[in-house]
């Protein structure tokens, strides 16, 4: 992770700096707690985890990508704030 180590939090960085690592955190963040709520499932014999936060179109993306179905329970979720998100059938 990309973080401000606590020994440097009373140091001044540039604006460019603490943008970086404000959009690295927030990915890296979100990531960690969407990984969280699946192993947390999975190690409950679930196949299937709900997710009740926001998620970026590149945290569903990458989730496509490594074979979970990522869907949103309508009309029962605020939109973009309730994913189901499952690997019942991920090979």
């Amino acid at each position: 992770m990309s973080r401000i180590p606590q020994e440097d939090m009373t140091t001044l960085i540039s604006a460019s700096e603490a943008k970086t690592i404000a959009s690295t955190a927030k990915s890296e963040l979100e990531e960690m707690s969407v990984a969280h709520c699946i192993n947390e499932a999975a190690n409950t014999g679930e196949t299937r985890a709900v997710y009740c936060r926001p998620m970026s179109a590149e945290m569903k993306t990458k989730l496509e990508g490594q074979g979970y179905t990522v869907l949103q329970p309508y009309p029962l979720a605020k939109h973009g704030d309730e994913y189901i998100i499952s690997w019942k059938d991920a090979e």
